[in-house]
Order: structure tokens, then C-alpha cells, then sequence
């Protein structure tokens, strides 16, 4: 049986969001017909009753300057410089036909003993641009630090791609580039799990729901209850704000005196913080492309008002159909807010269009082009 090395940042399970979701949906697809081991740096929450089987690796952070000096970026070795002996090791015990990499950044740091099969490489965001679109936020040493990552990964990435056997890209702008770097290139946009529809409460609340470990989330939340939030509350009073996802405790005394705003912290089930919700906000306008909850919302059956930055990451299927709204500036992102909230017929025909269309991109649909393309990869590697 073919055997797939999948390398990624943290223990994909419990797969709590988007980052693990996608990990562990691709591991458990490949799955299906490979003999596949997860590996990872041994840090976070991790699953005991993995679907798949799970290697961590040994880990503690590497100093700084290590990571920062090196022509390599700078957050794969982080995770990958204090494991490569490990993963060495590895390579040795499992002998994999091919190694999956998660993450573009993870694979510039390939130890050579997992350079020596065929290297399937995740693109989950174009890192030029995606730290391009940081500087700016950025002041002091830490702009110096994203211009500095940013001119490097202009250097590394297409490297990367072109030195991999194939480059999976999550959607068709990020495919675009990587087409100039490499022909070896497949799409596997991000899928969601399906769930029962359940129409929106006519009372229920604005979710922020994100990984508030990550700035750009970070930097986006702070700006719509600067900004939009007030306009929301001075259109309707009794509305409210919930902010919910990972590391989003760290907010809480932040907001406990906005009005309306209330923080539940790290979940780890996010089924009831979507059930209260009347809809979800996605303010993003710096970091990656293509964000998981945005179709994860949408399949739970909730309207999503986002940036024009993040609906660039939607997928092709969700485009064309009337299930969200598209705002940038405080005033027509609060107005859609308030719409939303007002009127619930209206809300409950756009998220039960947004929920069918996301039935259509469970995941077993949306990898099952990237799986294929592995397996004919590991094929075309063992004829003699």
C-alpha cells in the first residue's frame, strides 16, 4: 500500500478550526486508500483517538534569531529546525512513497532524508503576498521583521514550487500564481462537513468566530466594534456581539465595556455559539486568502457579511449565489449587519441558498481531485 508522510504545524485533531480542519480532512481523504501518518510538532491539544495515525515529534521553540537570520522562512523553522533530526528518523522508520507538507513555509525547511521522495506541497496562502499585506499594520522592528520575511519569501516560495512534484493550491487566484513557478499544480479549495439546516433564531446574535491568535483576525475584530459596531448599536440597541474561536479569552477585558459585546473564549465544540447566531461577520482585509469559515458558517446555515477581501477566497461554487454580503467600509458593513439582523425572511432565504450550495463541497468532493493526483504521482515514481 502506498504510504503518504504528512507534515504539518499541530495535532490536526481535535479539528477545532480552520487550520486543523483542513489538515485533518486532507489526512483523513488520503486515507481511504494510502497508509498515511500524520506528523507534527509535539505542542497543543491533541487527540488520543486519532482517525489517522499521529506521530509528534519532540519540540521546543527554537531562538529567534536562528530562524530570523536564515535565508528560510522564518515561521517554517520555528516549527521545523527543533524537529528535523525526528523527522530524519522518521523518514527512515516509515519510508514514505511521497510527503505531504501543509504548509509552503514548512517545506522550505525539508530535512534531505524527506526530499528524497516526491514532495506534495499545500500552498494554504501565497506567503509573498500574504505578508505583504502585514506591513503596513506593522510598526517599529516587527515591520522590519514582515518586510524582511516578506523579501525572503519572494526568494523561497517559488523554489519551493518548482523543485515540488506537485503544489496544491486552495483557490483559483493563489492556482494563477503558483502556475507561473510550476505546471504541477492542483486545486483542492476548502471544503465544509455538512450539517442539518437549521434556520437562524429571529433574535439571535452577530458571531465573530475566528482564530484570535492570528493578527489579521485580531487587527479586523478591533476595527468593526471600533468602527461598525457602534453604528450597529446606534440602528438597533438590543443588538449583539458575540466573539468566539481560539485564544479570543484574551479579548474579553478588551471588550467588557462595549456595549453589547460579549467574549466566550476557546470553544471546543462550536455547534452552540453557530445555533444562537443570526449571522456571522468576516472583517479580514489583511492576511490569506482563502478563509475555512467562511463556507463553514455558511453550512451551518448562516449568512456571512465579509470583507471584499475575504470573499476573495470563496470558493467558485459559493460566488454566484446570493448567500452572502460583500461590504469593506464602517458604514455599508454595519448597514448589512443591520439588514441582516432585521430582517430574518430575507436572512433565512440567503443562508438556506448558501447551506444547499455548500452541500455540494463536502470534502470528500472538494480533495478528491488532489487525492488522485497523489496517487498517480506515487505510480508514475515506482514504474521502473
Amino acid at each position: 500500500m502506498t504510504r503518504v508522510l504528512v507534515v504539518t504545524v499541530e495535532p490536526p485533531w481535535p479539528a477545532q478550526h480552520g487550520g486543523r480542519i483542513r489538515t485533518a480532512r486532507v489526512a483523513e481523504a488520503l486515507s481511504r486508500d494510502a497508509e498515511v501518518h500524520v506528523t507534527f510538532p509535539d505542542h497543543g491539544d491533541r487527540q488520543p483517538d486519532a482517525p489517522v495515525t499521529t506521530r509528534p515529534l519532540p519540540w521546543s521553540p527554537p531562538p529567534a534569531v536562528r530562524t530570523r537570520a536564515s535565508g528560510r522562512p522564518h515561521l517554517g523553522g520555528h516549527y521545523l529546525a527543533p524537529v528535523a533530526d525526528s523527522l530524519t528518523a522518521l523518514c527512515d522508520e516509515f519510508r514514505p512513497d511521497a510527503v505531504y507538507w501543509s504548509h509552503s513555509y514548512l517545506a522550505a525547511w525539508a530535512p534531505p532524508a524527506a526530499r528524497q521522495v516526491p514532495q506534495v506541497v499545500e500552498f494554504a496562502n501565497i506567503e509573498s503576498r500574504r505578508l505583504a499585506t502585514m506591513v503596513g499594520a506593522a510598526h517599529g522592528w516587527q515591520r522590519v521583521a514582515r518586510r524582511a520575511e516578506a523579501a525572503k519569501a519572494a526568494f523561497w516560495e517559488p523554489r519551493v514550487a518548482a523543485r515540488a512534484a506537485l503544489c496544491v493550491a486552495l483557490s483559483p487566484p493563489d492556482r494563477n500564481v503558483l502556475r507561473g513557478w510550476t505546471s504541477d499544480v492542483v486545486l483542492a479549495p476548502n471544503g465544509v462537513d455538512v450539517w442539518p439546516y437549521q434556520p437562524s433564531p429571529p433574535d439571535g446574535y452577530v458571531l465573530a468566530l475566528a482564530s484570535y491568535d492570528y493578527e489579521p483576525n485580531v487587527r479586523a475584530l478591533r476595527t468593526f466594534v471600533r468602527d461598525g459596531w457602534p453604528l450597529v448599536r446606534a440602528a438597533l440597541p438590543v443588538a449583539r456581539l458575540v466573539v468566539a474561536g481560539r485564544r479570543s479569552e484574551a479579548l474579553a477585558r478588551e471588550f467588557a465595556d462595549v456595549p453589547g459585546v460579549s467574549v466566550l473564549g476557546t470553544l471546543d465544540d462550536v455547534a452552540d455559539a453557530y445555533a444562537g447566531a443570526a449571522l456571522t461577520v468576516a472583517p479580514a482585509t489583511t492576511g490569506g486568502g482563502a478563509q475555512l469559515k467562511l463556507t463553514e458558517s455558511m453550512s451551518r446555515g448562516r449568512c456571512v457579511v465579509m470583507s471584499s477581501f475575504a470573499a476573495q477566497g470563496l470558493p467558485a461554487a459559493i460566488r454566484g449565489v446570493d448567500s452572502h454580503r460583500v461590504a469593506d467600509n464602517p458604514h455599508s458593513f454595519a448597514g448589512s449587519v443591520v439588514d441582516a439582523l432585521r430582517d430574518s425572511s430575507t436572512r433565512h432565504v440567503r443562508e438556506l441558498a448558501g447551506w444547499r450550495r455548500c452541500a455540494t463541497l463536502g470534502w470528500p468532493e472538494t480533495v478528491r481531485e488532489l487525492v488522485d493526483a497523489i496517487s498517480m504521482l506515487v505510480s508514475r515514481t515506482a514504474t521502473p
